[in-house]
């Protein structure tokens, strides 16, 4: 019989994996996906903390930013957060005839998911026995100062 795995062990591995893959500079798909699972993950735990996920903070701020820049609508929550999903759903579904290319950045939609799952896990430090990887210590790093 498996032993379980806490979900939050799993999103740790998950984030760890990704910034590896971001950092081989050929693999932004799959840190772009391997990203946003651990940054769901752990947004249900930095929730049921009574924090506000990365995901959540950055929609509510996108959402207010709408209303104030449009008096009359602003942009409908809904289509924000297809905004913010927008590359990682274009990359795992393909829909009618012509819908086989996609048209974004990947490394950086992949640098804004990472960013947000850090953001969580960071978040949850403070509740859970996580350590720093080199990973997310180079990653902190080049956010501060990126390169030339």
């Amino acid at each position: 019989m498996c032993e379980p795995t806490p979900k939050l062990l799993v999103a740790v591995q998950l984030l760890d994996r990704a910034l590896s893959m971001y950092y081989r500079e050929d693999s932004y798909f799959a840190a772009l996906h391997l990203a946003g699972a651990a940054e769901e993950i752990m947004g249900v735990y930095v929730e049921r903390k009574g924090h506000e996920s990365s995901f959540n903070s950055l929609h509510a701020v996108a959402v207010k930013f709408s209303e104030l820049l449009n008096d009359e609508a602003g942009a409908k929550p809904k289509d924000i957060i297809g905004l913010m999903n927008y590359a990682r759903n274009r990359t795992k579904h393909i829909n009618r005839e012509g819908d086989d290319d996609v048209y974004f950045d990947p490394k950086s939609e992949a640098f804004d998911i990472l960013d947000r799952a850090i953001t969580n896990f960071y978040t949850l430090m403070q509740y859970f026995d996580l350590r720093e990887t080199e990973n997310l210590c180079r990653f902190n790093a080049e956010r501060v100062a990126p390169k030339a």
